[in-house]
Parts: structure tokens; sequence; C-alpha cells
């Protein structure tokens, strides 16, 4: 909080009729003093002044009360009773004039601001909601009324309430702007702990949009200004943990570079000793240390480990300062010990360690025993483990719940499961877990009947670890003792871990260490429902468990971008989500508070009904009301669904047809991995050898007989085209028999399904630019003429009586201006794919202008489908949790409906001929997946000889397959013509008669 001392600039303009002249005069003296900190002669001014004969009775009891202020300040704000009798005062006057109201909410303050730094936040909360809620609190100074909402944001942050915390600071930041402006350091501290705020509610999104608004403002005020420059330096020092936590490197790299530059600027003369020196140096040798452990540069970061504990100017005897060397040795242990430099690992523990005994840091005593524990198991040393386990325990003297004490407790029943002692590891685990919910939730539970309602609050990575790896010990046991009860107790334990983190998880983007969770805990609850044999009713209860918490980055985006363009309607969807977040955190309380619960729903349910009807039905179609049964009810007689799960150890498949659900183990995940690279490798170029892997289809072929098959891949298996699946009982491919399409995930299967999406504009454009290289070139890669993707641009334009822009028209920034005029877009041209920065990846216009994926992700581009007949646009970087980082999939994340691209680099004359027959089967009313099927069909029948999955099989269709030309075909409408004229006939010939 701020330090408010200065608090009582009003007395400069009080008008108040009933004061008298001397009183005036006496409040002027004491503020002036009271700006200069002089708070004895502030005191001796008002004492004086209630000698003098003019000040009436009232104003002499004010100037007491007044003076009792004075007395706290002089007394090291210690004497608390002086403040709570200034306040009964105050408190007790029916009809406060301004200068009263002022006095009260800052005798208040002073009040809170003591709690908090003596007894606790909640009880400096508490006073805090007191003043807010006094009737005249609006007659109090803009400048305390302010302060005093920001405090508030603060408090509410600390005892746990993030939201409620946002939304005073949001107030106070609103009131800063209103005083001083944009470019403030005020308004830059608000954002800074508004970013703050939002990374205990887990808004990766804002906590950096925050952090780079504060970051911006100390930019531009302090960027000249030595003094001030230790605010940038912490500033960066935020977003380079937040950047590196989200596996977003490039721009950790760049906030690093500033971060030293304002650094070294400021201390390179300079050899200040003083805390905000010693800040800034931590801040600057952390952010580097964990910067080059992020992109594996061991030896740069021990550098800046050695130049920190070296430098001598740093105040280490301090017992807060001797934190922040303990911290650098931790992280390096940590880094060290995941890549096995289990020497040096030691060695740092070992220093830390003596600094915690030293300076009585009982955390890192706990910590780095547990790292040391961690440093041995890696090493098979179990006794040595368990001994250090159990120091780790004994230093973990906290009175208040912690999550150490279980995590231990765990971890040494995880040495006893390796030493064979399998009885005794889950006894131990028994016991920990009851007493984890009784310490908790003060309930005594066996482990049989613990619930997630009891836990329920424990949203943190510490307890989703605990869990699941609890109950993947009894699992384990069960395997090898073949309990029953051992098998249910792992299935409690796996789901209560799997709705945890459904709680911890806010549908941002999956981080490397999300995604690990998610792997670990749907690998052990499908493992386990295989040995259970699940009814149908609880296949589906198990499958929306796991997909409820899935990914739901691709689809938050993609809402956001077929929202129209229409800045009020954003703000409508912002707003729900926001309200949404706000309802999940107090649903997930304790203690429920059911009237803010229905506050929230009905503000929800408000928004929802002043937004179109697409948004309402994609809401629905969120994967947190996810239901298989919802996905049966939209197939036809003739289709499956199939979507794969590569997880940790095994890759797993889940087939959905109307009244069948079925969950497979394929194979082992690195196995099935090579075989799929060796498969691809074969496939993107024509191998002597056969044409298809005998072994990947057989790892992968089911029964697969129905006329339409959508495939939902994840991990590496988005690289593969499943068509090229052969059958050897008929020597057909997959093609030949079903027509294939993709999804990304459920979540849009059942929104393009379901979804009646209007789109202006029914009209096709095409784009076939020309390049500089005029050697014609034979597959769609490097930057040669395209000769037959002109061919192929023009007759897909006149088969649709479309628009063309050809040679040096088809440039970027007509494609640009095009954007939300034409239902249909067809790209016969290059793209360049950056596997290790997809950022750099691009289409190719005229002219060799690039169009690159952070351009598509960021347009807002609802098409209702592209085309992108060019080489490798279905190729990128593989993300966690995500797919494929891919030209394709940012044109889905820029809102288009549908799309067809390439998973390699695909032959321009072959490309040309299957694509213009995809086309034809459109125009004929086929669906998209029909057609693009139909099209293979008819190329490998023409071509006999080109029967290799290279020539045909490198596009696929994603999204949805509707129709895209009125499907009742030319002789029904003959049919309908000939009925209406026999009618017409009849008609006529009946008037006849009569």
């Amino acid at each position: 909080m701020k330090n408010t001392l200065l608090l009582f600039f009003l007395f400069l303009s009080l008008s108040i009729n009933s004061q008298t002249k001397a009183f005036k005069v006496a409040l002027k003296k004491a503020y002036f003093y009271e700006k200069t900190e002089d708070f004895s002669l502030a005191k001796e001014v008002l004492k004086n002044a209630q000698k003098e004969q003019s000040i009436n009775a009232s104003e002499k009891v004010f100037l007491q009360h007044y003076i009792l202020f004075y007395d706290y300040l002089l007394s090291d704000m210690q004497d608390i009773k002086n403040i709570d009798l200034a306040i009964q005062y105050l408190i007790s006057i029916k009809n406060r004039n301004s200068f009263e109201t002022e006095l009260l909410l800052n005798l208040t303050t002073s009040k809170y601001h003591y709690l908090a730094n003596n007894i606790g936040f909640e009880a400096s909360l508490e006073v805090a909601e007191k003043g807010y809620k006094i009737n005249d609190f609006s007659q109090a100074k803009l400048e305390t009324r302010t302060d005093y909402l920001y405090d508030l944001g603060y408090l509410y942050d600390k005892t746990g309430d993030s939201f409620e915390g946002i939304k005073f600071y949001k107030k106070s930041l609103a009131l800063y702007i209103k005083q001083f402006g944009e470019n403030d350091n005020e308004v830059a501290l608000n954002y800074n702990n508004l970013a703050y705020a939002y990374t205990n509610i887990y808004n990766q999104k804002n906590t950096i949009a925050y952090y780079e608004k504060a970051a911006k403002i100390w930019e531009n005020i302090y960027r000249n200004k030595n003094n001030n420059k230790d605010y940038l330096v912490t500033v960066y020092h935020n977003l380079i943990f937040q950047y590196i936590n989200y596996g977003d490197i490039e721009n950790a790299k760049k906030n690093l570079l500033k971060l030293n530059n304002h650094f070294h600027q400021k201390y390179k003369t300079s050899k200040a000793t003083d805390e905000r020196h010693f800040s800034s140096f931590f801040d600057y040798s952390l952010s580097n240390i964990r910067l080059n452990l992020a992109v594996n540069q061991k030896d740069i970061a021990l550098q800046f480990l050695k130049d920190f504990e070296n430098n001598q100017l740093l105040p280490y005897e301090k017992q807060s300062n001797s934190t922040f060397l303990i911290q650098c040795y931790e992280e390096i242990a940590d880094f060290l010990i995941e890549n096995k430099d289990y020497t040096l690992a030691q060695d740092l523990i070992e220093k830390g360690l003596l600094l915690s005994e030293k300076y009585e840091q009982n955390h890192y005593l706990i910590t780095l025993n547990a790292k040391k524990g961690k440093l041995y198991k890696f090493q098979n040393n179990l006794d040595l483990a368990l001994k250090h386990y159990e120091i780790a325990q004994k230093n973990n003297k906290k009175s208040y719940f912690n999550s150490s004490k279980y995590i231990i407790e765990y971890l040494k029943s995880e040495i006893y499961f390796e030493k064979n002692q399998s009885e005794k590891s889950v006894v131990k685990i028994k016991n920990n877990l009851e007493q984890l919910v009784l310490d908790f939730s003060k309930k005594k539970k066996t482990i049989e009947k613990i619930n997630f309602s009891d836990v329920k609050d424990l949203v943190s990575t510490d307890f989703i670890n605990l869990f699941y790896k609890s109950g993947k010990i009894y699992f384990q046991n069960y395997k090898k003792h073949k309990v029953k009860k051992d098998l249910l107790i792992a299935d409690n334990l796996y789901k209560i871990s799997n709705k945890l983190f459904r709680e911890y998880y806010l549908k941002g983007e999956y981080n490397e260490d999300l995604s690990n969770y998610h792997s670990e805990i749907i690998e052990g609850l499908f493992e386990i429902s295989l040995e259970k044999k699940l009814s149908l009713q609880e296949q589906i209860y198990l499958i929306n468990e796991i997909e409820r918490s899935a990914s739901q980055h691709l689809a938050q985006e993609f809402y956001k971008k077929i929202k129209i363009q229409n800045n009020d309607y954003n703000l409508k969807l912002d707003k729900i989500n926001e309200l949404k977040k706000e309802l999940h955190f107090y649903k997930s309380q304790t203690k429920i508070n059911n009237k803010k619960i229905a506050s929230l729903e009905y503000n929800i349910n408000s928004i929802l009904k002043k937004t179109s009807k697409t948004y309402q039905g994609i809401d629905k179609n969120s994967l947190d009301n996810f239901d298989v049964v919802k996905v049966q009810n939209t197939l036809e007689n003739n289709e499956l669904v199939v979507k794969y799960y590569t997880l940790k150890k095994h890759v797993f498949a889940l087939y959905i047809s109307p009244k069948k659900v079925e969950i497979k183990k394929i194979a082992p995940t690195n196995m099935l991995n090579k075989e799929v690279q060796f498969y691809l490798n074969q496939t993107k170029k024509i191998a002597e050898n056969s044409l298809v892997s005998e072994k990947i289809s057989k790892l992968l072929w089911h029964d697969f007989n129905a006329e339409k098959i959508t495939f939902i891949a994840d991990g590496f298996l988005n690289y593969l085209p499943f068509e090229t699946l052969y059958n050897p009982k008929n020597k057909k491919f997959l093609v030949q028999q079903s027509s294939v399409s993709y999804e990304y995930n459920f979540s849009f299967f059942l929104f393009n399904k379901k979804s009646n999406i209007k789109v202006d504009s029914d009209a096709l454009i095409a784009f076939a630019p020309n390049y500089k290289n005029k050697e014609l070139a034979k597959v769609r890669s490097g930057l040669s003429d395209l000769r037959y993707a002109k061919i192929e641009a023009n007759l897909i334009s006149k088969l649709f009586n479309g628009t063309t822009f050809i040679n040096e028209k088809a440039t970027k920034s007509n494609f640009l201006n095009t954007i939300n005029q034409f239902g249909f877009y067809h790209f016969a041209m290059h793209s360049l794919v950056d596997e290790s920065n997809i950022n750099e990846s691009c289409l190719v216009f005229s002219n060799n202008e690039k169009l690159y994926f952070s351009e598509l992700y960021g347009l807002s581009f609802p098409a209702k489908m592209v085309v992108l007949s060019a080489c490798d646009t279905g190729n990128g970087n593989l993300k966690s949790g995500e797919g494929i980082m891919s030209l394709s999939r940012a044109l889905t994340y820029a809102g288009v409906q549908s799309s067809v691209y390439s998973l390699w680099q695909v032959p321009d004359k072959e490309t040309s001929e299957i694509i213009v027959s995809f086309y034809k089967n459109l125009k004929e009313g086929q669906p998209k997946d029909e057609a693009l099927a139909n099209a293979k069909k008819q190329f490998l029948a023409n071509n006999p000889m080109k029967q290799h999955p290279f020539y045909w099989a490198g596009f696929v269709v994603n999204g949805d397959v509707s129709p895209i030309v009125n499907p009742i075909s030319n002789w029904v409408w003959i049919a309908l013509a000939g009925g209406i004229l026999i009618v017409i006939l009849g008609f006529v010939y009946r008037k006849k008669l009569f």
C-alpha cells in the first residue's frame, strides 16, 4: 500500500459557513507543516488554536481529535488507541461536513495500515470495508477516495479475492487517469498491481497486457531519469518471468534487452548500496539466469550467479535479502537436476542450505532439502532421498495449512514404493490424504469417501500433482496385487485431480506444465477405464470429464473473430468472459456467497440475450458444457468420429458412432511417433519402395465402415493424412471407401455441425501471383513461377462466376482490401514455412510480398471457406495441447469456417487437377469432404501410374464440411418444374370443363 501520511489537502479550500476565521487559519498552518512532515509543529499549531476564545466548542472538539491523529504519527504509528478514539467521535456525527468525512477516511486509512502491518490483511480489509461503506464516502476529496480505492484493491488481492481486487484497482485507475492523465507514475503503479492481480487468477493475457502498459508509461517518464530506472527493471523482470512461463522466449528476450539496458544505464557508474540497488541487481541477475536456463545456456546462467555471489556491495547479512541468493541457487539446481548434472546441483543446494540455516530461512530449509531428496532419488539412492525428505518435513514448522507437509509425505511414500514396500506406501498415502481433508475441511473421511467437494478450494499445481500421483501409486499397487478396492481408489483420485485441473485452467493457451499435468491425468484415467471395463454410460461420463479440461485456446480465439466487427458487440463478449471467470471463482469458494453467484448469473444471462444467436450457439457448444451424447445426436447412421490422444506413454483412440463409444489403446507413443515419421518421409516424396507403410496402417486401422469419418488428431498425428491408411483386405485406401475430414477439437465439430453463420457474400475470389523467378516450378515450393496455379485459378473463378486476381494484381494489399467482401477465397500460390518460428511462415503474393502467420492470426476474417492451394500450409510448429501452429490454423484463429490445406510440398500439375475436380464436385452440391474424396478417387482412377500418396493425398479439408451450393440437383429442379406445370395444366383443363 502507498504511504498516505500527507492526507489533508482539503483544508486549503474549506468554505463551510460555520467555520470561524481562527479555525480556518489554524488548519491552513497545520497543513503547511504537515506537508513538510513536521508533525510536532502541526500539533502545536492546533493546540494553540484550542486556546483561542473565538473558536467555538464543536471546532475545539474536532481539533482535539485531529491532535490525536498527530499523536499517532509521532508515536511511530504504534498507539492505535488514539486513532480509535478519533474514529468513534467522527462516526457519531450524523451529518458530517466534508472536512469531517475527510478526516474520518484518513483515520480509517491509518488504522487499516496499522492492522495490515501488525495483525494481518484480513483484519485490515474488514476495517477498510467499513470506511468504504459510509454514506458520505463520495464527500471526501478526489485524491483521498482514489488512494482508498487503490488500497481496497490491494487488500482484496492480498486476502485471496483477486476478482474483487481487480474491480477496485480499476476504479482507482480511472480516477488516477482523471487527475493525472495516462502518463503518470501513479497510473503505472496501478497497472503494475492490476497485472499482479490477474496473475493470481491465472489470466496470462491480462497479466502481460497490464505489465506492458506499466512499462510503456515508465519508459515515457523515466527513460532519461536514472534515479527511477528501478521501476523499469522491476516491470521487465515481471514480464520476463511471465513470457518464459508461457513459453514465449522471443518476447522474453526482447524484454531482457530492455531490462539490461536500464540496469546498466543506472548502475554502470553508480556503486549504490541501498535497498533499491540490491533489489534491482537481484531482478537483473535472476532474469538473466532464468532466460539462459530457458534456452539451455547453463554456463551463462552460472556466470550471472557467480557475479551475484561475488558482489561485495550486496547486504547479504539481512535475513530478507538472503532469500534472493537462495532463490537463484534453487532455480539453477532445479534445472541441473532435470538435466542430470547432479554434482553441481548438489553444490548449489548445499550453498543454499548454509544460507538458509544461517539466516533461519525455514521455507528454503524445506524446499532445498526436498530438492536434495529428489536429487538422490534420481540417482537411485533411495535411503538418502528418504533421509532428506524427513529433514524437510522436520523443518516445516508452519502452524497454518500448507502444501509442503502433504507433498513431502507423498514423496516419502513414493520412495517406499520404489523400495518394493508397496503396502507401506499406500498406507502412507491413505493417511496423508485423510489427514489433508481433516486439516483442510475439518471432516474425518476415509480415502474411499473423499470427494472433490472436500478439496475443491485447493486449486494449485501442488494439489493437482498430489492427487494424480497418489492415484498412480494406488493403480500400480492394483496391477501388482489385483485388489479391486485399490483400482476404485485410484480412479477416484485421478478424477479429483482432473477436476482440480479444470478449476486451475482458465481456458488460455497450454504451457508445457499444463500439458504435462493434463497428459498424466488423462493417461491414468484411460488405463483405469480399460481395467474397469466401463459400461456405455460410464464411458460417456469419463470422456465428458476429460474433454471438459481440454485446451480451449483455439476455440476462444476463433469465437472472438466471428463475433462480427462491432466494437460494442466485442465488449459484450469480453464482459461475459470476465463474469464467467468471476462466477467460476465464487462457486469454488468454501463459503458460498449465493447472493453474489445469483447476481453474476443474472448479469451473464442478461448480456447473453443481447448477443447474436451464433454466439449463444457457441456458448452452448463450449467444452465446458461438452457431452458425448451431443456428438452422437449430430451423427447420421453412416458417420464416425475418431479422436486421438497422444499421451506421455501411449496413444489412445476414441471412436464415436451414433450408438456406440469405444476407447482403445493404440500403441506406445514413442514407437508410433517413429513409425509416423518414417511413413511421412515415404509419402512426401516418391519412394522406390512400398506405396504405403503396412505397419502404420495396421496400428491405426479400425473398423472404418462408415461413409463419413471425421478425424480429430492430437500431437504428431496432426501431420498424418488418415485417408492414406491402407486396408489389406480390399486393397484400397481409406479415401476410396470413406469421405474423410478433420477437426481441431470437439467444440469445433459441434459448432460446425449446428451453426448457421451468415456470411454476407457467396461470391468467390481467386489469387494466383507471378514470381520473379520465371523458371516453372514442379512443386509449390521455392519462389518459381506456377503455370498450373494460374490455370487453376481461372477455371475455378469461371466455374463460380468469381473474381480473379492474376499475376501483378495478386497482391497482398488487394487481398486485404477484399476481406469480408467474398464468402470463398482461393489462394493458388507459394507459401514458406518456418517450423522453428511460426511467425515467419507466410503466404507469398506477387512481387514476393509476404503475408505472415501473425498477420493472418490477427485478422477478423469470417469467410465460409478458404482453399490454400500451396505447399505445407498445414505444417508448422507443434504446440502442446493445441496442435500444429500452421498457416491453415491461423485462418481458423481469424474466424474462417472451413479450410482446405496441404501437408507437404505438393506437385503443381497434379494439385491443379485435384483442386479443379474438387470445385466441380462442390458446384454439383456435394459436401466439402465428399467433394474432396471424390476428386481424389477420380484422380486415382484417371492416373493409374500416379497411385503414390505423394500425388493426391497432400490436401485435406478441416472444419465445416457442408455444401457451398444448394445440393438439390438439376433433375430435382426439372421434376419440380414438371410437377408445377402439370398442376397448372390440370387447373386450366378443369376450368374449360366448367
